[in-house]
Order: structure tokens, then C-alpha cells, then sequence
């Protein structure tokens, strides 16, 4: 199955990106052409951590620019880590199915890729009219990391929804769930509450996967690291430090 991960800027769309869809993406800074590397601040010993901000959908020229970057800090003997919202190999592919059925649920449709390149529609609703070519993130492999040192740093989506179900409620799946393939574009199934949606987006795209990401930061033992992520969640990364531990901080 493919992997299923979420870009927050298109989970935070409103009515107004709709009509200006250009204006939006370039504040949200989709359009960029290079990476832009921010210094994690520790206290401790000898101990240093850079943040790669990532774009899920993007020019080439920022992807290159992001691939030279991994490739020069890793000869550096920096460590990446890496985000990716997927299934582990010991859920198994009904579960991992009914996991990405139910995140259709919530957003009303199935966020595999963020970019449909052959209509140019990004989420499956906006229509991209740009001067700027654009295409979606490419695997870790091709933006040079290395995945013999590289670690994944981010959770299941059978975990996120888990979660999201016991604190909340079950997302009940329907029968035009099991009938409409995830493939299919066009979602005309019952979605979810708006504010299930709004609390899954926050609570676990966000706040729990920052959480997660900032424990992986803590516990490890590498002297040099490379966290290669979405650029909103360095931001989440300050408030998660600050609760768990203050020798480790972005600059807010």
C-alpha cells in the first residue's frame, strides 16, 4: 500500500485558497526554490541538530537544492531523520486499509499524493494555474538520504487513528467506503463531523506527532542530526521541548 502522509497545508485550507490558490501556496512557501536549514538548539555536550523544513508539494529547483543539502551533511556524518506517515510491517494490509479508508473520512478524500500532476489539482480540489512547475515530494531515497544510517522518526497511521478513536469516537465506516476505491478521486461518501476532523488535524497530525518526533530527538544518542521534515512542524517541535526537555529548543 502507498504510503499515506499529510501535508498540513492542505488540511488547512479554507474557502478563500479555493479562489486564490497561487496566493496561498506562495505565503505557505510552496514555490521556494531552496531548502532552508534552522539550528536546534542543545545544551548538550558536543551535540548539534539541524531542522530541513520540507515542502510535500514543490518546485524541482527546492528538491535538488534539499537532495544537496542531505548529501553534504551526511558526508558531514550528520544522521538523518525523517518523517513519513506510514504503516510498520506488523499491521497488516486490511487494518492499514481500513486506517487510510477512515482518514478519507474525516477530509473527504485520500491524500496519497498532494498533487495530481496530469490535471494539476492539488488535494483533489484546488486548481494550480501557476508560472511554476510543480510536483510532488520525492521519495527519500532520490533527495539523497541515506537509509543504511537514515531514521524514521514518525508514526503509523493505524496508530494515529487508533488514538484519535479512543480519546473521540470510532470512525464508522459505511458501506460506500468499502464500494468507493481509494483510488477513485471523486469521494461522494457521508464524511465525517467537520470538528472530528478539525481536532484529528491538531491533536495528531500536529501536536502528536511533534510530541513523538521530539522524543525520538531526546532519546537518541547521535552527536549530529539531521531532522529533514514538514517546515510547520519546527514550531511544534519549541512547544514539545518546552515541556519535555528545556536543554533542547528551536528558537520560536
Amino acid at each position: 500500500m502507498k504510503k499515506i502522509i499529510i501535508l498540513l497545508l492542505l488540511l488547512t485550507l479554507t474557502s478563500c485558497s479555493l479562489i486564490f490558490p497561487s496566493r496561498v501556496l506562495k505565503r505557505s512557501g510552496v514555490f521556494k526554490s531552496k531548502g532552508e536549514l534552522k539550528v536546534v538548539k542543545s545544551d548538550r555536550e558536543e551535540q548539534k541538530i539541524l531542522f530541513l523544513g520540507m515542502r510535500h508539494i514543490g518546485r524541482k529547483e527546492f528538491y535538488d537544492d534539499v537532495a544537496k543539502k542531505i548529501d553534504s551533511l551526511q558526508k558531514l556524518e550528520y544522521v538523518v531523520f525523517y518523517e513519513n506517515v506510514k504503516d510498520t510491517k506488523d499491521v497488516d494490509f486490511l487494518t492499514a486499509k481500513n486506517s487510510a479508508m477512515k482518514l478519507r473520512k474525516l477530509f473527504g478524500y485520500s491524500p496519497e499524493k498532494h498533487l495530481d500532476t496530469a490535471t494539476n489539482i492539488i488535494a483533489g480540489k484546488i486548481k494550480y494555474r501557476g508560472k511554476y512547475k510543480l510536483i510532488n515530494q520525492p521519495k527519500y531515497s532520490a533527495l539523497k538520504a541515506d537509509y543504511l544510517t537514515a531514521t524514521w522518526s514518525d508514526v503509523g497511521l493505524t496508530e494515529l487513528i487508533t488514538e484519535f478513536e479512543k480519546k473521540y469516537s470510532e470512525i464508522k465506516l459505511d458501506s460506500c467506503d468499502f464500494k468507493t476505491d481509494l483510488k477513485n478521486r471523486d469521494y461522494k461518501c457521508k464524511k465525517a463531523k467537520r470538528k472530528l476532523a478539525k481536532n484529528f488535524k491538531k491533536e495528531f497530525i500536529s501536536d502528536y506527532r511533534d510530541k513523538h518526533l521530539a522524543n525520538k530527538i531526546i532519546e537518541s544518542k547521535k552527536n549530529k542530526i539531521l531532522v529533514v521534515y514538514g517546515a510547520a512542524h519546527y514550531y511544534g517541535l519549541w512547544w514539545q521541548f518546552q515541556d519535555l526537555d528545556k536543554s533542547i529548543s528551536t528558537k520560536k
